[in-house]
């Protein structure tokens, strides 16, 4: 994919998302994590289009919808956003979907509650590295062959999650990510050097093949009741879990007679 057309693909999803309550400017290009001159080039373009307009409050307003209608492991988006949407409420806080591309984490859906105490950085379209080995990558690690990771990976990039972010000897690496529980929730309860913390479980497709993470991400703030929180981030992540899943093998099974 070109650089340029990424780009436009980018605002475009970060615009539709705005809906009826527009986006300033400014929260477009830190959502986007694109240049301030590209974002402000594009925006005029599709104004000047009809696409968007300039409310009182000088947001901008989506006259468009935009959405990536593709499918993960068999099971379309719109399923995974309603899992987002039921965590995020139920927990007021920060739901994501997550997959794992080549090396590198994708950010497909990044649901926020209005009432939760922090904005993320990483939005839908985000792309980081797989390298610090927080509960996302270690999941996600957890999942591909380890013949797969040591051929493809540089096996002596790894590295903490959190502040210190020090360096992660192979073998070291390979047995956090080998103690990994696949049908059950992954956590960093301190928190990654942004201040947030992170909880996950994996997804599996149609297919029963590994299709990405659903998580919780909330602010590493101290917890009164630490194993009672933790209890409950889990439970909602594996009900969203198992109602996602069940959902797809039902669709499946309905599909199979039907053909």
């Amino acid at each position: 994919m070109g650089e340029n057309l990424k780009r436009i693909l980018t605002l475009l999803e970060h615009l539709s998302l705005a809906k009826e309550g527009g986006m300033q400017v400014a929260h477009l290009i830190e959502e986007t994590g694109l240049a301030a001159s590209t974002v402000y080039r594009l925006v005029g373009e599709l104004e000047n289009l009809g696409y968007l307009r300039k409310a009182s409050d000088r947001k901008l307003i989506p006259s468009f919808s935009f959405e990536q209608a593709m499918a993960i492991g068999g099971m379309e988006l719109q399923s995974l956003n309603d899992a987002c949407r039921a965590v995020s409420s139920r927990l007021i806080a920060a739901s994501e979907f997550i997959s794992l591309r080549r090396q590198n984490l994708f950010w497909h859906i990044s649901e926020e509650s209005g009432q939760q105490s922090l904005r993320l950085r990483a939005g839908v379209g985000f792309i980081r590295g797989s390298y610090e080995l927080d509960c996302i990558s270690r999941m996600a690690l957890a999942h591909a062959p380890t013949d797969d990771v040591e051929r493809v990976w540089d096996v002596s990039g790894f590295y903490d999650v959190g502040v210190s972010g020090g360096k992660v000897p192979w073998a070291h690496a390979k047995a956090q990510i080998s103690s990994v529980d696949l049908d059950g929730m992954e956590f960093d309860l301190m928190g990654n050097a942004k201040g947030i913390r992170r909880y996950c479980v994996a997804i599996n497709g149609a297919d029963g093949e590994f299709a990405g993470m659903l998580t919780v991400a909330e602010a590493a703030t101290p917890l009164r009741d630490v194993e009672g929180h933790i209890a409950t981030v889990k439970d909602v992540l594996l009900d969203a879990k198992r109602t996602v899943e069940k959902d797809w093998e039902k669709t499946e099974t309905v599909l199979g007679r039907s053909g």
